[in-house]
């Protein structure tokens, strides 16, 4: 079933408060995926596969996409979830979100997608198997980065997993010129692998991607 409004989970939120208030997130979902395609060599499935296969997901998982842009990887996701799997996405952008929708209908798949901030997702408890967050944390203000590994544990079910996908190490080190410039050279996604530690993941590993100089981060949530 399609998931909508559910006791279980809490009622929606807009978007965001304090400092996102201000931030829709991305508002040119056409540019953002002809720009993606552009970067990846038109390789984004491969891609999307690849972070996939890192996030182990199979079918019967109930998965989360924070930061879901335009849908292409929850689309990917949800067909690794069949039979008897789900996939949500949030996104603070409606532009974004509009495109998702559009996405999941044309496909015929059966995605919700949702208007919320990653420090204040809009579900229950251990409601997912595998939450990803995927070039997302380095748009996200420093002070509200472990809200958002907060929340993804308090939604995770006890031996589910968390996947980070960002940028990380010295950006000189950085072989793609997108990893070295801006927001994406300011951060580094090593420094999340304590919050990791204090909000109740174990099992924690790291490294490189061979994609875009992205890196990884995952752990799996303590039983």
């Amino acid at each position: 079933m399609r998931d909508g409004p559910l006791e279980k989970d809490r009622p929606a939120e807009t978007a965001a408060t304090g400092e996102t208030e201000a931030n829709h997130g991305i508002g040119f979902p056409r540019l953002y995926d002809l720009l993606l395609s552009f970067l990846t060599r038109g390789r984004d499935p491969a891609y999307r596969a690849d972070l996939l296969d890192l996030a182990g997901i199979a079918p019967g998982h109930d998965v989360l996409d924070v930061g879901c842009g335009t849908g292409t990887q929850a689309v990917a996701a949800w067909r690794r979830t069949q039979p008897g799997g789900s996939v949500v996405g949030v996104d603070i952008s409606e532009k974004m979100l509009a495109v998702a929708r559009r996405k999941a209908r044309r496909a015929d798949l059966d995605i919700a997608f949702h208007h919320a901030d990653a420090a204040h997702l809009p579900f229950a408890d251990e409601r997912f198997d595998v939450v990803t967050i995927t070039t997302v944390m380095h748009m996200v203000p420093r002070g509200k980065r472990l809200p958002c590994i907060r929340e993804a544990s308090r939604v995770l079910k006890p031996g589910g997993r968390l996947v980070l996908i960002d940028y990380a190490g010295d950006p000189r080190d950085r072989s793609h010129w997108t990893a070295r410039h801006g927001a994406h050279g300011r951060f580094d996604l090593h420094d999340l692998r304590d919050a990791l530690s204090e909000e109740q993941f174990e099992e924690i590993e790291g490294g490189p991607l061979d994609w875009l100089s992205l890196c990884f981060l995952l752990g799996t949530k303590r039983k």
